[in-house]
């Protein structure tokens, strides 16, 4: 490796470091400060700096510097690690295409050779500056035109672990060309080195180009499947969901019917020895089940009723409260069922997380669906201790938890979908409630 001075750290590495990591990370749908950036940036080039002068085997100087750079990007923007080398890698893919194009035809035109363009600071600024324009107008065209990866890969990974096992010969395909990337270019900066048949080998400017063209169609290629496979993925957990949902709810209201007629009896014999207020009570307790299955069906959605009733036996097992209250037919609701139940059910696990510390004749979760002239408003409260207005302020935030690493998609994939469907989410929290309430217009506010 080539030692770095310090007008190269600072002119060169740091801006490279910074341009790569936002691209990065915009891929990813972070959105990341220009402060964020930049402490990435100096540190990044400071290790570079560092890991050059070592006296390392050829290709170990890169494979640390993705290293530290992914764990730099982690502490920084404090992110999962998982999320950071995924970025980390996605940039340096980007930025070694445009470099493996750009760098043979700079070569070609002005006919100096790299150990000379290396040597000198200004001919090497010179070669980083195209290369820095194209990245910069790469991170304007990725905000201009979206290009990010779908939202349902980034909550896959964030949600389970094992899904991405499933990819793993796909994401290793990709990691491979990632890396015949970074040895063509490392190739080209040797001299007299054990990859000297490969630098002849692409010597020519041609070969080059058409090789990196390729290799780079092929990681599009295998990025698209990967895509393809997780949305495929989601697709058929989401029916199966529904499925599951039913079936439960068909269970309950089968196991009513049969326990109706015990019931019923039992309520007889209390009448028959004059047991009044025990049968009254007996009655009340029986009736506030059946309401609850009751007020579930006003949804007219089944899914979401499917849904809610999910819940409620999973509230009953926990020993949790939990009151649902349907003052309005969901049946024109303006979304897909299946958001509506992704940012209905994360709120009520949310609110479910939060009450399980109390003592159980405290954890009480209430769920309103209502609607008023401005459209739908759907309300989540849990009984609690408050949350703190510097964490509320971050708690929509990706990977941001106060309950550990891997978590913190829940709420971030809540207000992306609200946003999505042109609603407002909003979060109050005192010494007694936590209320998440929820607006989305209804169809003709859309239109409008």
């Amino acid at each position: 490796m080539d030692r770095m001075s310090l007008p190269v750290l600072l002119f060169i590495s740091l801006p490279e470091a910074m341009l790569v990591s936002t691209i990065g990370l915009l891929i990813l749908r972070f959105k990341p400060t220009l402060k964020e950036i930049t402490v990435i940036g100096i540190f990044q080039a400071i290790c570079s700096y560092f890991i050059r002068s070592l006296p390392l085997a050829f290709g170990i100087h890169s494979l640390l510097q993705i290293i530290t750079f992914s764990l730099i990007i982690c502490f920084t923007m404090l992110i999962p690690f998982k999320f950071s080398l995924l970025a980390a890698l996605l940039g340096l893919s980007i930025y070694l295409v445009v470099e493996m194009v750009s760098a043979p035809l700079l070569l070609n035109l002005t006919g100096l050779s790299l150990s000379t363009v290396l040597s000198n600071f200004w001919l090497r600024l010179g070669f980083f500056l195209p290369e820095a324009l194209v990245l910069f107008i790469v991170i304007l065209l990725i905000k201009r035109l979206n290009l990010k990866l779908p939202k349902s890969w980034l909550d896959l990974m964030g949600a389970n672990k094992s899904y991405m096992l499933k990819y793993v010969p796909l994401i290793s395909l990709f990691l491979l060309q990632f890396i015949l990337i970074m040895l063509i270019s490392l190739a080209n900066y040797l001299e007299n080195n054990s990859l000297s048949k490969i630098k002849t080998f692409i010597s020519e400017p041609f070969i080059l180009i058409l090789m990196t063209a390729l290799i780079s169609i092929l990681s599009i290629f295998s990025m698209k499947r990967i895509i393809d496979f997780l949305q495929e993925e989601i697709k058929l957990r989401t029916r199966l969901d529904y499925l599951n949902h039913i079936e439960e709810l068909l269970r309950t209201i089968r196991i009513q019917r049969h326990n109706f007629n015990n019931e019923l009896q039992v309520v007889f014999g209390l009448l028959q020895v004059g047991a009044f207020q025990e049968a009254k009570d007996y009655i009340k307790k029986s009736m506030e089940e059946i309401a609850n299955t009751s007020e579930l069906i006003k949804t007219d959605k089944l899914e979401i009723t499917a849904l809610l009733q999910t819940k409620l036996c999973l509230a009953e097992n926990k020993k949790i409260n939990f009151k649902v209250k349907v003052k309005t037919s969901l049946r024109e609701l303006p979304l897909e069922v299946r958001d509506f139940n992704v940012i209905l059910g994360n709120l009520i696990d949310n609110a479910f997380e939060e009450v399980e510390r109390l003592p159980s004749d405290q954890r009480k979760v209430e769920v309103e669906l209502t609607k008023d002239l401005m459209g739908y408003v759907f309300i989540v409260r849990n009984y609690g201790l408050p949350i703190k207005p510097e964490v509320i302020e971050k708690i929509f935030e990706p990977g941001f938890s106060t309950k550990g690493e891997g978590r913190g998609m829940g709420l971030y994939s809540v207000k992306k979908l609200v946003q999505k469907y042109n609603g407002d989410i909003q979060v109050k929290s005192d010494a007694n409630w936590t209320i998440f309430t929820v607006r989305l217009p209804d169809k003709s506010g859309l239109e409008r």
